[in-house]
């Protein structure tokens, strides 16, 4: 647990934040929805939200900086890790359709769901997936919760759980051997269920956009994604 956190029981409590309301509008939603895979909203104390806590393993890396690989246990590398992650993805989206936010002062993009969006999770990654017997269970720190496109969520996602990332972060994520990143790609996209597997690829670079190192070298391994999808 991250600084100001405190458990009690199974609760979580944690410090609030003026983007907190809209974020609680979003959990109560996809607990209406019938989502199990995210903390429920049970109150506020003072300055702090209390959620359910759901117990599990946490793929967190207290060592990662930027530009280095996350360091993922051997759980969170293997194949049905991989899987797990993206049908509870599609579980998420799914649940989260229809959804017409009252409330959108969201943290980095307080704005309403334009046509095509939905409100996403907006930071997903091992590190904030509960892990269970080795596959996901559920989602938690929902702060960066935000209106986005399905497909470009999806994208995000991809990044992450594959992971999309040059051999020596694959390397310092744990990866040894090396992976094979398309197959990994296609198991994931397919364990979602995407129809269109080469409509991922404009969204992987929409990702990057402002990022001219990962932008650099997904053009370079673009070609082996596109074979491999």
């Amino acid at each position: 647990m991250t600084a100001g956190m405190t458990r009690r029981g199974d609760q979580l409590l944690r410090p609030m934040g003026p983007w907190s309301p809209a974020v609680h509008e979003y959990l109560r939603h996809l607990e209406a929805a019938g989502f199990g895979g995210a903390p429920r909203v049970l109150g506020i104390e003072g300055n702090r939200e209390v959620l359910t806590f759901i117990d599990g393993n946490v793929a967190n890396d207290p060592r990662w900086q930027p530009g280095r690989g996350h360091r993922l246990p051997p759980y969170a590398r293997t194949e049905p890790a991989l899987r797990g992650a993206a049908r509870l993805i599609r579980a998420l989206h799914q649940a989260a359709t229809g959804f017409r936010p009252v409330l959108t002062s969201y943290r980095f993009h307080p704005h309403p769901p334009m046509a095509g969006d939905i409100v996403c999770h907006g930071d997903l990654g091992p590190w904030n997936t509960v892990y269970r017997d080795g596959l996901p269970v559920a989602f938690i720190d929902w702060d960066a919760a935000q209106p986005a496109r399905p497909l470009d969520d999806l994208a995000a996602a991809a990044w992450t759980f594959v992971p999309l990332a040059p051999p020596r972060q694959l390397h310092e994520a744990g990866f040894d051997p090396l992976p094979d990143l398309p197959a990994r790609l296609r198991s994931f996209l397919d364990a979602y269920g995407l129809t269109d597997r080469t409509a991922i690829q404009p969204a992987l670079r929409r990702c990057v956009l402002d990022d001219p190192e990962p932008l650099r070298w997904l053009q370079d391994i673009s070609p082996d994604l596109a074979r491999g999808l």
